[in-house]
């Protein structure tokens, strides 16, 4: 029997001290850790691997937390994005990220708003998986969803729904359809 998946947090900071306490605060909490030293690396982490939740330093070398928070929003909507920073005002561009925290929070704060980033509603049919998140970020609130073929792990649609119920609606149809073509091609 397989354990299940720990939920995987891809982490970015050019401050190697930084990364390295966050990733084994992180670790410590139960989550996978995917390090990360500037937003290049990052993009290539995320488009390469199954990735729960994003946190990101503002202050990044090569792109701002915004931009790569927009960059991902862009590649993956239902993925959350946290951003983290030392400024005290908001950056511009921070509604591409579903969180926008202070370095000043502490650890305490910031293992509070990954549990919550991080709690979605599953249901599985078959050979497939989705994973349903509300973005709180606008009014009123939208439901992404995800469906994943569960072996190999892969993403193989995704939407948007208005309320939680017609996310859940449309995941079913999308899990049985697609066990449909399944049992099609045996």
């Amino acid at each position: 029997m397989s354990s299940p998946r720990l939920p995987t947090i891809l982490c970015v900071d050019d401050e190697p001290t930084a990364l390295t306490i966050r990733a084994l605060l992180l670790e410590h909490a139960g989550y996978k850790v995917v390090p990360a030293p500037d937003a290049t690396a990052a993009l290539k982490f995320f488009k390469s691997q199954i990735i729960d939740l994003v946190i990101s330093d503002h202050l990044l070398p090569d792109l701002t937390g915004t931009e790569l928070a927009l960059e991902m929003k862009l590649a993956r909507p239902f993925v959350p994005v946290m951003l983290l920073s030392g400024v005290a005002e908001l950056p511009q561009g921070v509604e591409h990220a579903d969180v926008f925290m202070s370095k000043l929070g502490g650890p305490a704060e910031l293992l509070e708003k990954v549990a919550d980033l991080l709690r979605c509603s599953r249901v599985s049919e078959g050979n497939y998986l989705a994973e349903i998140r509300c973005d709180k970020r606008i009014e009123p609130y939208l439901w992404n969803y995800a469906v994943q073929r569960q072996k190999p792990a892969e993403i193989v649609s995704w939407g948007q729904a208005v309320t939680e119920d017609a996310a859940f609606a449309a995941c079913s149809e999308v899990m049985r359809d697609l066990n449909g073509w399944d049992n099609r091609s045996l």
